[in-house]
Order: C-alpha cells, then sequence, then structure tokens
C-alpha cells in the first residue's frame, strides 16, 4: 500500500508526540521521493490503514515536504485528458487567449510569459511559461466574494474548446475529494482529530492553475532565468499533475536539487508554507524549481489549496510547547497570500515571502 515506509526512528508514532524533534526535526536528505497509496482515506479504509498512511506522510513532510501520491480516484485516461485540453488551450492563437486574460489578482484566468503586463518587465528576467488559472465552482448558497476568484472562472468558447469546460470543471470538482482526504492524512499524521482541518476549509480558496512551458533553445536562456524560478509555496499545500517531460527540481535538508520524476497516473503533492507555519516549520516548505528545454512543449496543472480567507493561521498545538513556542505570529490566508499573489502577477516570477527569502541563500 505504501512504496516506502521507514522504521520509526523518530520515537512513537502511536502519538507522534516527540517534543524533542519539534524542536530539532531530524530530516534524511531523500534522493527519490516517498510513493503513498491514499486509498485507506478515498475510500474509507480501516483506521490502522489510514494510521499507517499518516506516518508515511508525517515522514515525507518532515524530510522534504514533497510526496507522491497514488489511490486517489482518477485513471490515467482521465489525467492525461486534463493535461490535453491545457494543450489545446495553449495552441490557439494569441488573440483568442487574450479574451480570457487575467486583468488583476482576483480575476483567474489567462497570464502571458512576463505576467499581467509583459511590456513593463520587458527588460527583466522572468520565468519562460503562459499560465491559465481557473477556480472551483460556487458551493451552494455560498456568495462569490469581492477579495477572492472562487467562481470567477473565465471559460475559453465552447466553440474553439468544446470539452475543455467540462473536462476542467469535473477535474476541479473531483479534486477538491482528494484535497479532503489529504487533509484528513495530515491531520491524523499530526495527533490530531482526523476532521481537524474540515471546519477551516467550508468555503476555501482552490486554484487550478495550467503552467505551459513552450519549446525553448537553452541558448536563449540569460543567466538565473527559469522555467519556473526557485521559489516555496505560499498554499496550504499543492496537488500537481506534471506530463511526463521531466524538469522538476525540489531541495532535499541537504541542500541538493533532486528530480522530481514524473510517474504515470500519480499527483506530486508538496507542502506550502501555511501548512509550514501552522506546523511551526515541522513540516518543509521546500523550494522547488522548473527548467525546461528541448523541441516539445511541457505542461502541468498545480492545484492550489488554500483554507477559508478568514482563517487564522496559527500554530497548532501539538507542534509547540514551553521549549519549542510558535516562530511566526498570527496571520489570516487572506492577508498573508494577498501581496504575494499580487507580486507574482505582475512581475511574471513566484513571489517570494520572507521565510522563503531566508531558504533561497545559496540555493545555487
Amino acid at each position: 500500500m505504501v512504496s516506502v515506509v521507514r522504521p520509526d526512528r523518530r520515537g512513537a508514532y502511536a502519538a507522534f508526540d516527540n517534543r524533542a524533534l519539534l524542536r530539532d526535526p531530524q530530516r534524511v536528505a531523500v534522493a527519490d521521493l516517498p510513493v503513498i497509496d491514499l486509498s485507506p482515506f478515498t475510500a474509507a479504509g480501516a483506521r490502522e490503514d489510514r494510521l499507517q498512511i499518516a506516518r508515511a506522510v508525517r515522514a515525507a513532510c518532515i524530510d522534504i515536504g514533497f510526496f507522491y501520491v497514488t489511490g486517489h480516484g482518477f485513471s490515467v485516461d482521465e489525467l492525461n485528458a486534463v493535461l490535453t485540453q491545457g494543450l489545446r488551450f495553449f495552441a490557439l492563437p494569441i488573440e483568442d487567449k487574450m479574451k480570457v486574460l487575467s486583468p488583476s489578482v482576483d480575476m483567474p484566468g489567462f497570464v502571458r510569459t512576463g505576467g499581467v503586463d509583459p511590456e513593463r518587465n520587458r527588460n527583466k528576467v522572468v520565468d519562460i511559461k503562459e499560465r491559465l488559472s481557473l477556480t472551483r465552482e460556487l458551493k451552494p448558497g455560498e456568495q462569490a466574494r469581492p477579495d477572492s476568484r472562487t467562481g470567477k472562472t473565465q471559460w475559453p468558447s465552447r466553440d474553439l474548446l468544446p470539452a475543455f469546460e467540462f473536462t476542467l470543471k469535473d477535474y476541479i470538482a473531483r479534486l477538491q475529494r482528494v484535497t479532503e482526504a489529504l487533509n484528513h492524512a495530515f491531520a491524523l499524521s499530526l495527533d490530531l482529530p482526523e476532521d481537524y482541518f474540515d471546519a477551516l476549509y467550508r468555503h476555501p480558496d482552490m486554484t487550478l492553475t495550467l503552467n505551459f512551458y513552450p519549446p525553448v533553445d537553452p541558448a536563449t536562456f540569460t543567466t538565473n532565468q527559469w522555467s519556473f524560478s526557485p521559489h516555496a509555496d505560499y498554499t496550504a499545500f499543492t496537488v500537481l499533475l506534471q506530463d511526463q517531460s521531466g524538469g522538476l527540481q525540489a531541495r532535499n535538508s541537504a541542500g541538493q536539487w533532486i528530480d522530481v520524476t514524473p510517474k504515470q497516473g500519480t499527483f506530486v503533492v508538496n507542502v506550502g508554507n501555511v501548512l509550514a507555519r501552522w506546523t511551526n516549520d515541522l513540516y518543509s516548505s521546500t523550494l522547488h524549481r522548473a527548467l525546461h528545454v528541448g523541441n516539445d512543449p511541457r505542461i502541468s496543472a498545480a492545484f492550489f489549496i488554500y483554507p477559508d480567507a478568514s482563517t487564522v493561521v496559527r500554530c497548532i498545538e501539538t507542534c509547540q510547547g514551553p521549549d519549542n513556542p510558535s516562530k511566526y505570529q498570527d496571520v489570516t490566508t487572506a492577508d498573508y497570500v494577498r501581496a504575494l499573489r499580487e507580486d507574482a502577477h505582475r512581475s511574471g516570477r513566484p513571489a517570494v515571502a520572507v521565510e522563503t527569502a531566508q531558504r533561497l541563500a545559496n540555493h545555487y
């Protein structure tokens, strides 16, 4: 059920209560990411099976904050269909893509290489990618909020892409169930009630962003230019679907960049800054980057998960103590995320939070 579950090197996993670990976690410099079968959570498995998965999730989140997921309920054909629809969108003429341009951080849509205003960034080093952001639909009775993108997706014309809207709406709706399963796994891994996070995700901000990396001659890249420059996500966590091109790397606890090799039929899950703050940095919000060169395009689909905008991100009880106080001030999700989103939207490169800037030192 779990490809990699290391022996218990941290104390009693039954309770996950090791205060020395919280002060000084023993991170293993992994060379490969573990593959974790989520089916005990997605298919209502026995509690002992769910605890076993929680142990594997805990180890992966402490060591590197990245892991592959199977048992999510999607077939390979269904995942490939999502990527195919994404490629069809980015193959449209620029004038058609501009019809769903994202004018501001509060409106999802198309963003060109160079950000929302490429001319302003013409003399800057920008990431070589295009993006299209889509959000979940509003729930029955839920109202659109002026500070949220939820329910505001600009769908490409059905005349141009007949299957795009249906395929992606279905994908986003089903991904929300995967998100719920992961939140239950995270809760158990932190010695919390399994439904601990449920109340914090009543009306979450969930954005599916299609990332398109065009074919690039490596000779045209400038110094320190990337397809997606080194960053840590400012989500709670991210669920990534990637094609078979490769190019994604994550930085392990020894400072080495390791390949996040595509594995057909899997998602890549990574911890973001919000979950790292919740856990007092016990769980790693890890630097990662992408570089794509070659004759064919690369595409990925990143599902970014944030708790409700009003949720106060505060160190959880099982990750602090008298000799391990909280490292961060309380902050609401909306206040933490908005400035970072706006910066990324303008610049065409990921924004950098203060805690991420510290990790970026000597990252090459």
